[in-house]
């Protein structure tokens, strides 16, 4: 229960705003694709479904950053607006993350058009009192619809530990879909049940509407707008608060649960919202330390780890950070991963200077390795220095 109070508090408010924005993008793909169907011209046809290609690949990490927005949240952070565009800043993290959204969204889209189409089929086969044919196909889409629930908690896993990497999110989110298959499936029910509850109501009578008046077209928009956002958002919040809680503590965040605990009771005395939310002139987060582990060192995205600090937005956006991290970073792992035997520990690690608006950061990254059985240990550092340190 006291995940569910905590989502509903510091998600739920902001769902709606975000929504709005999902909304606004899903209905540019929706009237491309309506225009693509009723268009005459095979010309056209083929470049409105392009577009609507490349506007969903091109909005699939907005989702990604979204629901990254909402995990930090109800972790007890205090991120950023704009961590919403987080994936935008790198291609791989453009790439990686509009596949983890995309995988699930695929995996959706099959699903529904072969239980429908094995649905048509069931009412033939019934028709001919076939009822081997009628148990087959019902089997068939028993065991599709459940294939693809399993990869439906992906674009979450990846969202909460993008430096993970997207096999880690696909394996773990087949991993705990095997562990709470009814409850997808129960999601699946209730999506399915919102969009036959919003569809019963909605109105598109536009010619008796033109015909009514304008005052009739307004309303019936604003009943529209508000028709649709309000079951949308609210279950877009049970969606990630279901996700939020199937996917647990990652073992990484275990060390830290007694921390998290702590931060959490005064966390009713910190403002709901900081100065830099607004204003990022205002935020003063200059110091951070992540620790995380890892078996595959080179497959760590260092850039996803600096994003994941709790550090001022001009300080992880800074093209020189992040430009020198990466470099250094891959020399690192490059060269700790060429040792035969990890047998009494190997250590390696470096860093750089970085001047922004007059004040000097350090950044550091150390990677150990304590035996052939331990894994890989990363220590990435952020710090403005003092006079007395320059």
């Amino acid at each position: 229960m006291n995940k569910i109070k905590t989502s509903f508090t510091k998600v739920l408010p902001f769902i709606y705003v975000f929504q709005i924005v999902l909304m606004t993008a899903s209905n540019i793909t929706n009237r491309l694709h309506m225009a693509a169907i009723h268009s005459e011209s095979m010309a056209w046809n083929g470049i409105t479904v392009f577009l609507r290609v490349v506007i969903t690949l091109a909005v699939s990490p907005l989702y990604i950053g979204f629901y990254r927005f909402c995990f930090e949240r109800v972790n007890g952070g205090r991120p950023h607006i704009l961590t919403v565009f987080d994936f935008y800043r790198s291609a791989s993290g453009f790439v990686k993350s509009a596949a983890a959204y995309l995988i699930s969204l695929a995996a959706a889209d099959f699903s529904m058009r072969m239980f429908s189409s094995l649905t048509i089929f069931s009412i033939f086969a019934s028709r001919n009192e076939n009822t081997g044919a009628l148990f087959v196909a019902a089997v068939i889409a028993l065991v599709i619809l459940v294939l693809s629930e399993l990869f439906f908690l992906t674009p979450y896993a990846y969202a909460e530990s993008p430096s993970e990497g997207l096999v880690f999110a696909i394996k773990r989110s087949v991993k705990r879909g095997f562990k709470f298959m009814i409850v997808l499936i129960l999601l699946k029910a209730a999506d399915m049940g919102i969009n036959a509850l919003v569809l019963t109501f909605y109105k598109d009578d536009i010619y008796n509407m033109v015909r009514a008046g304008k005052a009739v077209v307004y309303a019936a928009g604003f009943f529209n707008f508000i028709l649709i956002l309000i079951p949308y958002s609210i279950m877009v919040w049970i969606t990630f608060t279901a996700a939020y809680m199937i996917l647990g503590v990652s073992p990484k965040e275990q060390n830290s649960a007694a921390e998290t605990a702590e931060d959490a009771e005064n966390d009713e005395e910190k403002p709901f919202i900081e100065p830099y939310d607004f204003c990022i002139e205002a935020d003063e987060r200059f110091h951070d330390e992540k620790v995380i582990e890892t078996e595959d060192i080179r497959g760590v995205d260092i850039l996803a780890v600096l994003e994941e600090m709790d550090l001022a937005f001009d300080v992880v956006n800074h093209f020189g950070i992040r430009r020198k991290l990466k470099k250094m970073y891959d020399d690192l792992a490059f060269d700790i991963g060429e040792y035969v035997s990890y047998e009494g520990g190997r250590s390696i690690e470096n860093s750089f200077e970085e001047e922004i608006d007059e004040r000097t950061f350090e950044v550091s990254a150390e990677i150990t390795k304590a035996s052939d059985s331990e894994p890989f240990r990363l220590t990435v550092t952020v710090g403005a220095l003092t006079l007395e340190d320059e």
